[in-house]
C-alpha cells in the first residue's frame, strides 16, 4: 500500500516517489493524527479504496463522528456510523477472538478502520465507564498480537494522548502519521521529537504529514495526492465492501469450523 510520495521529490522535482508499506504481518497498525481538515479522513478513504482493490485487506469501517465523507457508505455491512460504531467495533474483536482462540491461520488479512477514536471513548465515558474500558482493552490487544494472526488496525484521532490508549497500546503502532499543523506537543506524544528540531513549525498542509515506520530509519516527509474524482473512488469502495463477509458470520463460521483458513 501506497502511505503517500515523497514530499520533496515532489516539490522539487515533480516526481511521485511512493513511500509504502506492507500490511500483512509487516505493518498492519497505522495511527494518523491531526487536527480537523488537516486530510485524515481522505487519507484514510483512498488507503482503503488502494486495499480493497489490490485484495490486500478486508475493510470494516467504525465511523462515530458519522462524517460527510463517509455517506457513501452508509447501509453496508462493513460500515458503520456514531454510536453503532462500538458495536463493529466488538464484532470486530469477537471474530478475532475466535480465530485466535482457534489457532487458525488466515490467508486474508482483516482490517479495522476507527474514525475519531477520541469522540467515541468521550461518548462512552458518558454512557457506561466499564463498557469504554472494555473497548479500550480489546483494541489494545488486537493492536498487541493481531500482526501475527493477519489482523490490524488504523485508527484516527487529532491528538494521541496516552489516556486514549490502554496498556500502553499506543506504542504499537507501526506506522505513525502526523498530518498538517501540530504542536510540539502533539510530534512528541507520537514519537517526532527529533524532527520538531528540523521541522519546528510544523508546516505542513492538509494531506501533508511526517511517517515515523518501523524497519525505515529515517522519518519521512509525505504528501497524499488530491483525489479529483472521490465520488468514483468512493462508489468502488462501496461496491467491495458490500461483497465483504459480515463480521458475525465469518465468526459463526470459525465457531463451527466451516471459516476462512489458509
Amino acid at each position: 500500500m501506497i502511505l503517500g510520495y515523497r514530499r520533496e521529490d515532489y516539490y522539487d522535482f515533480g516526481i511521485r516517489n511512493p513511500v509504502k508499506v506492507i500490511l500483512a504481518k509487516k505493518t498492519p497498525n497505522i495511527l494518523a493524527a491531526g487536527k480537523s481538515g488537516s486530510g485524515k479522513s481522505q487519507t484514510m478513504q483512498w488507503y482503503a479504496w488502494q486495499v480493497v482493490w489490490n485484495k490486500e485487506s478486508l475493510v470494516y469501517l467504525a465511523d462515530y463522528k458519522a462524517g460527510e465523507e463517509y455517506e457513501p457508505f452508509d447501509g453496508s455491512p462493513s460500515y458503520a456510523s456514531g454510536v453503532e460504531a462500538v458495536q463493529i467495533i466488538e464484532d470486530f474483536y469477537d471474530f478475532f477472538t475466535e480465530v485466535r482462540n482457534r489457532r487458525i491461520r488466515l490467508a486474508q488479512h482483516y482490517t479495522l478502520l476507527v474514525e475519531e477514536w477520541f469522540g467515541l471513548l468521550t461518548y462512552l465515558e458518558g454512557l457506561d465507564k466499564k463498557r469504554k474500558a472494555s473497548l479500550m482493552a480489546k483494541v489494545a490487544e488486537i493492536l498487541a498480537v493481531g500482526r501475527g494472526l493477519n489482523f490490524g488496525i488504523w485508527l484516527c484521532v487529532q491528538r494521541a494522548d496516552a489516556s486514549l490508549f490502554s496498556g500502553g497500546s499506543r506504542e504499537q503502532f507501526q506506522c505513525v502519521l502526523s498530518f498538517g499543523r501540530c504542536s510540539r506537543e502533539q510530534f512528541s506524544m507520537l514519537g517526532f521529537a527529533g524532527e520538531m528540531e528540523e521541522n519546528p513549525t510544523g508546516s505542513y498542509g492538509a494531506g501533508q504529514a511526517l511517517a515515523l515506520i518501523d524497519g525505515q530509519a529515517d522519518v519521512q516527509e509525505i504528501l497524499v495526492p488530491w483525489i479529483t474524482n472521490r465520488e468514483a473512488m468512493c462508489r468502488e469502495i462501496r461496491t467491495r465492501l458490500d461483497r465483504q463477509p459480515d463480521l458475525r458470520a465469518l465468526t459463526r463460521a470459525i465457531a463451527e469450523g466451516k471459516g476462512p483458513g489458509l
